[in-house]
């Protein structure tokens, strides 16, 4: 990202910070099971990336380089945070590696998972509402019906027109997709 001043990279930092925090926490929690120091962990990268004044091509090689460096950060502490911080023995290096190998995984599975939710946040209010209802909190056609006073019919025939719409917008995803649906079945 070309910036035009200390103001604008700032600027530029919290938009990509408020787009990406959550899904970096997220990441940082599949590596550490730990919610807070998840948290302190993306936090310290932000930290570090505004008072180190880089500057990124573009939005895609920033959210590139928080991931790499949020996955670095969560190697570490695991590393200095372990009952082997002294030296890796054998089976320490490869538990690193195996961990290495999970955060490549997570960084994928986490940028799409970020993805299905911008698209579900572009479907129209009331067939998100639905969508939401029924695939997230696994409510039932007549449950969703009642709650919302429609008819069952047009329940059925938003979640048609929601997936319809998310098919079209998530069409480059359909090969990873079973990175996410694989674990969560």
């Amino acid at each position: 990202m070309v910036y035009d001043g200390p103001s604008e990279e700032r600027r530029q930092i919290e938009i990509c910070f408020t787009a990406n925090y959550q899904a970096l926490c997220y990441f940082a929690s599949s590596l550490l099971h730990d919610d807070e120091a998840s948290e302190d962990v993306v936090q310290d990268v932000f930290c570090k990336v505004i008072v180190s004044g880089r500057q990124f091509e573009s939005d895609g090689h920033m959210r590139s380089y928080l991931y790499i460096a949020v996955r670095n950060s969560c190697i570490n502490l695991l590393r200095n945070g372990g009952q082997r911080s002294v030296g890796l023995d054998d089976d320490a290096l490869s538990d690193y590696r195996t961990l290495d190998e999970d955060a490549d995984y997570e960084m994928v599975r986490t940028e799409i998972i970020r993805k299905i939710s911008a698209a579900i946040d572009t479907l129209p209010p009331r067939y998100r509402e639905v969508f939401e209802l029924a695939y997230v909190k696994d409510a039932r056609n007549e449950e969703i019906a009642e709650l919302l006073q429609i008819s069952p019919n047009t329940v059925r025939v938003m979640k048609q027109r929601a997936k319809k719409q998310l098919r079209a917008l998530l069409q480059d995803l359909y090969p990873l997709l079973f990175l996410v649906v694989k674990n969560l079945i």
